[in-house]
């Protein structure tokens, strides 16, 4: 009896770590979990994939014929989320805490887990880097557009008034 018992907590467990779902408009399946990321293919809508984890509002997912990439969390819907039956429901107690009949809308917040290994994304600081301009390039192009320089007093405190004089002290 123990290895029947034993055998059908690990099916459940399975089926409780894969989850399916359905692409449910066109979209691009992408090499990272960014929206500036290199489109690897384009899913359909009503593709079937298999989710393989979650990431903030992305999910990674597998294509069935085996493409690996990420897909916006809200451009799936989940198997779980469209079938219930006992041994589904009974996954997803083990697997969320949850029987899955609960649906909501927009992208939740971060887990304690995710902002741990939480990693900066450098594409995204490379490219604010490129926006930035030396002093030289700054005032050539000041000189192009005709700006003339102009003496401005330093910001101020918030708490002190405008037409209040900056005395270093605060009112």
């Amino acid at each position: 009896m123990k290895p029947i018992v034993c055998a059908l907590l690990l099916l459940i467990a399975q089926s409780a770590l894969a989850d399916s779902g359905t692409v449910i408009r066109n979209s691009d399946l992408r090499e990272k979990p960014f929206s500036d990321s290199r489109s690897i293919a384009t899913l359909s809508s009503n593709s079937k994939i298999e989710i393989q984890k979650n990431q903030g509002a992305w999910m990674q997912v597998k294509t069935p014929q085996g493409q690996v990439g990420w897909i916006k969390l809200l451009n799936v819907r989940t198997q779980s989320g469209t079938r219930n039956n006992g041994l589904s429901t009974l996954g997803n107690v083990i697997k969320t805490g949850s029987s899955g009949q609960t649906v909501t809308t927009g992208v939740k917040g971060l887990s304690a887990e995710q902002i741990q290994t939480a990693e900066p994304n450098m594409a995204e600081v490379n490219k604010m880097e490129s926006y930035s301009s030396s002093n030289a390039e700054a005032s050539r192009l000041a000189r192009q557009a005709q700006l003339s320089p102009k003496k401005v007093a330093p910001l101020s405190n918030s708490n002190t008034s405008v037409n209040t004089p900056n005395t270093g002290r605060r009112p």
